[in-house]
């Protein structure tokens, strides 16, 4: 299965149309994602069928957040339960390089009945093993976006491997997925879901001929 990431209700009925399996709706991917519009996350969630987690970072400066962020943040958490989003793609972190459990603690009793994925914020943290075992903890996180602490999950598949005996969550990979490196990834990590971004695209465009060569690599 493919999670894709897309920024705008052109891009999500493309994702769909090209073989999509899942959505993560963000704004300003050049920053790795912040929180999209009211609009476009109504606008999305109504017109296509496949499921859609929303990106919940109030700013691209840091997963350290202040009061005020909180606030913003878990305003935007109960905008997406009630404009019924499938699901929340968060992470936080406190200043000396931890999960943040307590901000993770509030999303969680915010978020309803919605998807959790712990993003890859984690990959900031300073034990990456150790934030895993404290995820463990919070069986409301259903996924964790990860590369495995490295620039792109092939260059962090040690990592993952490591991850991905630790977690008692799913282990969803990403980061410089394509389809020259799906197969090892899926077959090394055992797992059939992966997030993909400009893995799918050329010159910043949704590629239907990348998300086909994605999708007969992961078959094979």
């Amino acid at each position: 299965m493919i999670e894709v990431i897309v920024t705008t209700l052109e891009e999500a009925k493309q994702a769909e149309r090209f073989g999509a399996d899942r959505l993560e709706l963000i704004a300003d991917f050049p920053s790795g994602g912040t929180t999209p519009s009211f609009g476009t996350i109504r606008n999305v969630v109504e017109h296509v069928s496949i499921p859609v987690h929303v990106m919940i970072r109030p700013h691209a400066n840091s997963f350290v957040y202040s009061e005020d962020d909180e606030e913003t943040l878990l305003a935007d958490v109960g905008l997406c339960r009630e404009l019924g989003a499938a699901g929340i793609v968060f992470g936080a972190l406190t200043a000396d390089g931890s999960l943040d459990e307590r901000i993770l603690g509030e999303v969680i009793k915010h978020k309803g009945d919605m998807a959790l994925t712990f993003h890859r914020a984690i990959d900031e943290v300073r034990d990456i093993l150790a934030a895993v075992e404290v995820l463990n903890d919070f069986p409301e996180v259903d996924h964790v976006l990860t590369s495995g602490g490295a620039a792109t999950a092939r260059e962090g598949i040690d990592s993952l491997k490591a991850m991905r005996e630790t977690a008692e969550m799913n282990i969803l990979p990403g980061a410089g997925i394509d389809a020259n490196n799906v197969r090892e990834l899926m077959e090394t990590l055992d797992v059939s879901f992966v997030h993909v971004g400009s893995g799918v695209r050329t010159d910043g465009a949704l590629d239907e001929s990348k998300f086909r060569q994605l999708r007969e690599q992961m078959r094979q």
